[in-house]
Protein backbone atom coordinates (compact mmCIF):
# COMPACT_ATOMS: atom_id res chain seq x y z
CA UNK A 1 0.00 0.00 0.00
CA UNK A 2 2.86 2.41 1.01
CA UNK A 3 4.58 1.13 -2.52
CA UNK A 4 1.65 2.42 -4.10
CA UNK A 5 1.28 5.67 -2.55
CA UNK A 6 4.64 6.42 -3.06
CA UNK A 7 4.09 5.76 -6.86
CA UNK A 8 1.04 7.41 -7.20
CA UNK A 9 2.62 10.74 -5.24
CA UNK A 10 5.59 10.41 -7.41
CA UNK A 11 3.57 10.41 -10.65
CA UNK A 12 1.54 13.24 -9.53
CA UNK A 13 4.36 15.54 -8.62
CA UNK A 14 6.38 14.81 -11.94
CA UNK A 15 2.86 16.03 -13.80
CA UNK A 16 2.99 19.37 -11.48
CA UNK A 17 6.44 20.01 -12.16
CA UNK A 18 6.23 19.42 -15.87
CA UNK A 19 3.05 21.62 -16.11
CA UNK A 20 4.79 24.27 -14.16
CA UNK A 21 8.01 24.05 -16.85
CA UNK A 22 5.49 24.64 -19.99
CA UNK A 23 3.76 27.24 -17.87
CA UNK A 24 7.00 28.97 -17.23
CA UNK A 25 8.07 28.31 -20.93
CA UNK A 26 5.28 29.95 -22.60
CA UNK A 27 5.55 32.77 -19.86
CA UNK A 28 8.98 33.60 -21.07
CA UNK A 29 7.92 33.19 -24.76
CA UNK A 30 6.71 36.50 -26.75
CA UNK A 31 3.97 36.00 -29.33
CA UNK A 32 4.89 38.50 -32.74
CA UNK A 33 2.16 39.97 -34.40
CA UNK A 34 1.47 43.90 -33.46
CA UNK A 35 4.35 45.99 -34.14
CA UNK A 36 5.68 48.21 -31.28
CA UNK A 37 5.18 51.16 -30.50
CA UNK A 38 7.56 53.61 -32.63
CA UNK A 39 7.83 56.12 -29.30
CA UNK A 40 9.43 58.55 -31.08
CA UNK A 41 10.34 62.04 -29.22
CA UNK A 42 8.00 64.54 -30.58
CA UNK A 43 9.95 67.62 -29.39
CA UNK A 44 13.33 66.93 -32.11
CA UNK A 45 14.55 69.64 -34.47
CA UNK A 46 15.16 67.94 -38.06
CA UNK A 47 18.96 68.45 -38.70
CA UNK A 48 19.54 65.75 -41.65
CA UNK A 49 19.31 67.98 -44.65
CA UNK A 50 17.54 65.95 -47.52
CA UNK A 51 15.16 62.65 -47.52
CA UNK A 52 16.51 59.96 -46.82
CA UNK A 53 14.46 57.08 -48.88
CA UNK A 54 11.11 56.81 -49.61
CA UNK A 55 10.95 53.63 -51.70
CA UNK A 56 12.16 49.93 -51.03
CA UNK A 57 11.78 46.66 -52.00
CA UNK A 58 9.98 43.22 -50.14
CA UNK A 59 10.14 40.15 -51.77
CA UNK A 60 10.41 41.86 -55.10
CA UNK A 61 7.62 44.05 -54.69
CA UNK A 62 8.26 47.57 -55.01
CA UNK A 63 6.89 49.89 -52.09
CA UNK A 64 6.61 53.82 -51.82
CA UNK A 65 5.43 55.41 -49.05
CA UNK A 66 2.22 57.51 -49.30
CA UNK A 67 1.54 56.20 -52.59
CA UNK A 68 1.51 52.14 -52.65
CA UNK A 69 -1.44 51.00 -50.87
CA UNK A 70 -1.83 48.25 -47.82
CA UNK A 71 -3.93 46.61 -50.01
CA UNK A 72 -2.17 46.10 -52.78
CA UNK A 73 0.79 44.33 -51.20
CA UNK A 74 -1.70 42.32 -48.87
CA UNK A 75 -2.90 41.06 -52.78
CA UNK A 76 0.96 40.72 -54.07
CA UNK A 77 2.24 38.73 -50.62
CA UNK A 78 -0.83 37.65 -48.44
CA UNK A 79 -1.03 37.88 -45.01
CA UNK A 80 -3.78 39.00 -42.44
CA UNK A 81 -4.32 42.60 -42.01
CA UNK A 82 -4.19 43.55 -38.02
CA UNK A 83 -5.53 46.74 -36.74
CA UNK A 84 -5.98 48.83 -33.15
CA UNK A 85 -6.91 52.11 -32.17
CA UNK A 86 -9.86 54.28 -32.51
CA UNK A 87 -10.62 57.16 -35.03
CA UNK A 88 -7.90 59.58 -35.35
CA UNK A 89 -5.63 57.42 -33.91
CA UNK A 90 -5.86 53.93 -35.95
CA UNK A 91 -3.36 52.09 -37.10
CA UNK A 92 -3.25 49.18 -39.56
CA UNK A 93 -0.76 46.79 -40.33
CA UNK A 94 0.57 43.54 -42.45
CA UNK A 95 3.10 41.45 -40.64
CA UNK A 96 5.67 39.20 -42.54
CA UNK A 97 8.50 36.86 -41.64
CA UNK A 98 11.45 35.32 -42.92
CA UNK A 99 14.96 34.91 -42.33
CA UNK A 100 18.60 36.04 -43.47
CA UNK A 101 21.68 33.69 -43.67
CA UNK A 102 22.31 35.27 -39.93
CA UNK A 103 18.68 35.02 -38.36
CA UNK A 104 15.03 35.08 -38.46
CA UNK A 105 13.54 38.80 -38.70
CA UNK A 106 9.91 40.38 -38.74
CA UNK A 107 8.52 43.43 -41.08
CA UNK A 108 5.26 45.54 -40.24
CA UNK A 109 4.35 47.66 -43.06
CA UNK A 110 2.17 50.10 -41.26
CA UNK A 111 -0.65 52.52 -42.28
CA UNK A 112 -2.32 55.40 -40.29
CA UNK A 113 -4.89 57.65 -40.74
CA UNK A 114 -2.85 60.33 -42.15
CA UNK A 115 -1.71 57.60 -44.92
CA UNK A 116 -5.35 57.07 -46.48
CA UNK A 117 -4.33 53.37 -46.67
CA UNK A 118 -1.15 53.79 -48.36
CA UNK A 119 2.02 52.39 -46.76
CA UNK A 120 2.98 55.04 -44.70
CA UNK A 121 5.65 53.33 -42.39
CA UNK A 122 7.56 49.64 -41.88
CA UNK A 123 9.36 48.48 -39.19
CA UNK A 124 12.14 45.94 -39.88
CA UNK A 125 13.44 43.62 -36.68
CA UNK A 126 15.55 40.67 -35.81
CA UNK A 127 13.54 38.09 -34.23
CA UNK A 128 15.01 36.67 -30.76
CA UNK A 129 14.83 32.90 -29.45
CA UNK A 130 11.96 33.80 -27.30
CA UNK A 131 9.84 35.14 -29.91
CA UNK A 132 6.68 33.04 -31.60
CA UNK A 133 5.16 34.02 -34.43
CA UNK A 134 1.76 34.32 -34.36
CA UNK A 135 -0.32 32.66 -37.79
CA UNK A 136 -1.38 36.01 -38.96
CA UNK A 137 2.03 36.67 -39.61
CA UNK A 138 2.87 36.01 -43.28
CA UNK A 139 5.60 33.78 -44.13
CA UNK A 140 7.98 34.54 -46.82
CA UNK A 141 9.65 31.72 -48.03
CA UNK A 142 13.01 33.15 -48.88
CA UNK A 143 11.72 36.38 -48.71
CA UNK A 144 14.14 39.59 -49.05
CA UNK A 145 14.22 43.38 -48.06
CA UNK A 146 16.30 45.62 -50.03
CA UNK A 147 16.69 49.24 -49.10
CA UNK A 148 18.09 52.36 -50.96
CA UNK A 149 20.99 52.64 -47.91
CA UNK A 150 24.40 50.75 -47.81
CA UNK A 151 23.78 48.55 -44.05
CA UNK A 152 20.85 46.48 -42.97
CA UNK A 153 20.05 44.09 -40.29
CA UNK A 154 23.06 43.11 -38.19
CA UNK A 155 25.30 45.78 -39.55
CA UNK A 156 27.87 47.56 -37.12
CA UNK A 157 26.96 50.74 -35.45
CA UNK A 158 29.88 52.19 -37.50
CA UNK A 159 28.07 51.41 -41.06
CA UNK A 160 25.31 52.80 -39.86
CA UNK A 161 27.27 56.59 -39.50
CA UNK A 162 28.89 56.35 -42.29
CA UNK A 163 25.73 55.78 -44.39
CA UNK A 164 23.37 58.55 -42.96
CA UNK A 165 26.12 60.57 -40.88
CA UNK A 166 25.35 62.01 -37.43
CA UNK A 167 22.22 61.59 -36.33
CA UNK A 168 19.58 64.35 -35.31
CA UNK A 169 19.34 62.71 -31.73
CA UNK A 170 21.54 60.09 -29.80
CA UNK A 171 20.65 57.53 -26.96
CA UNK A 172 22.67 54.72 -25.19
CA UNK A 173 20.14 51.92 -27.74
CA UNK A 174 19.20 54.07 -30.73
CA UNK A 175 20.32 56.16 -33.54
CA UNK A 176 17.32 59.03 -34.87
CA UNK A 177 17.16 60.79 -38.06
CA UNK A 178 14.75 63.26 -38.94
CA UNK A 179 14.39 65.39 -42.07
CA UNK A 180 11.60 67.70 -42.58
CA UNK A 181 11.32 70.42 -45.78
CA UNK A 182 7.81 72.25 -47.10
CA UNK A 183 6.65 72.75 -50.00
CA UNK A 184 3.35 73.04 -52.47
CA UNK A 185 0.97 70.46 -54.70
CA UNK A 186 -1.16 72.56 -56.84
CA UNK A 187 -0.32 75.99 -54.78
CA UNK A 188 -1.08 74.58 -51.29
CA UNK A 189 1.81 74.65 -48.69
CA UNK A 190 2.70 70.81 -47.11
CA UNK A 191 5.09 69.49 -44.88
CA UNK A 192 7.01 66.43 -45.26
CA UNK A 193 8.45 64.45 -42.45
CA UNK A 194 10.94 61.43 -42.98
CA UNK A 195 12.38 59.54 -40.32
CA UNK A 196 14.56 56.75 -39.82
CA UNK A 197 15.68 55.02 -36.53
CA UNK A 198 18.16 52.26 -35.89
CA UNK A 199 18.30 50.54 -33.13
CA UNK A 200 21.23 48.86 -31.71
CA UNK A 201 21.77 46.00 -29.54
CA UNK A 202 25.04 44.45 -28.61
CA UNK A 203 26.78 46.85 -31.23
CA UNK A 204 24.91 45.82 -34.03
CA UNK A 205 21.67 46.86 -35.76
CA UNK A 206 18.72 45.04 -34.22
CA UNK A 207 16.10 47.01 -36.12
CA UNK A 208 15.26 49.53 -38.54
CA UNK A 209 12.05 52.07 -38.27
CA UNK A 210 11.26 54.22 -41.30
CA UNK A 211 8.48 56.66 -42.16
CA UNK A 212 7.27 59.65 -44.67
CA UNK A 213 4.41 61.53 -44.21
CA UNK A 214 3.35 64.66 -45.85
CA UNK A 215 0.74 67.11 -44.28
CA UNK A 216 -0.68 70.40 -44.91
Amino acid sequence: MRSFLSVTLLILTSAALTQTVKQSDLQRQHSVWEPPEWNFPRELKATVPKEMFSTFILSGVSITFEETSIESVRERLGGKGGQRGDAGDALKWLCFHSRDPADRWVLWLESGEIDGGSVGSFQWQRLSNDDVVDSRCQALGGGSVTLPLSFRLGAKKAEVLKSLGGPTSTESHRLIYLHEHEGKIKGQPFAVSNIIVVHIRDGLVWAIQASKTSSS
